[in-house]
């Protein structure tokens, strides 16, 4: 249905970000080849999951990931992990790494910041990750009751990568 879509994930020199077992991490594949085209899967990780499963596209260009340590600069969301960006910031990091210029990513998050900066000048409170509620005995909500939910914040307060 979509063949543009399937033109460039069918080329060699396509990548999709996207994390797993399968996925290699973008700074080798930039040494050694750097590719001419990157999918970017934006939505919730529940939202780009489906999207990611469901298209069997998506599964043709190399899959890689971020190995990172950088904090979101999102800070008036809510993320799962300390290391979990937003689409925006893990685009501006690709971006980085992909073009070699470290100013790629500064430029690219500056409405970030401003946003976010506006948003705390005006009644917005900073979120911590449910990672460090959960280790810092700060997580308000009711613990769920799904057992593989409960396990994830498990994982989350043992420092497990999950």
């Amino acid at each position: 249905r979509n063949p543009e879509l399937a033109t460039v994930c069918r080329s060699p020199n396509t990548v999709i970000l996207y994390p797993g077992a399968e996925a290699t991490n973008l700074e080798e594949v930039a040494v050694s080849a750097s590719p001419s085209a990157m999918i970017i899967i934006d939505g919730t990780w529940s939202q780009a999951k489906d999207i990611f499963y469901k298209n069997s596209l998506f599964r043709l260009p190399k899959q890689v990931q971020l190995k990172t340590n950088i904090s979101s600069q999102y800070v008036i969301r809510t993320q799962p992990t300390n290391t979990c960006l937003s689409t925006l910031e893990c685009a501006a990091v690709a971006l980085t790494i992909m073009e070699k210029n470290k100013s790629i990513q500064e430029t690219i998050l500056r409405p970030l910041q401003a946003l976010c900066s506006f948003q705390l000048q005006h009644g917005a409170q900073i979120h911590h990750s449910k990672e460090h509620l959960l280790k810092n005995g700060l997580y308000d909500k009711p613990m769920p009751k799904n057992k593989r939910k409960l396990r994830r914040m498990e994982l989350l307060v043992n420092n497990v990568k999950i």
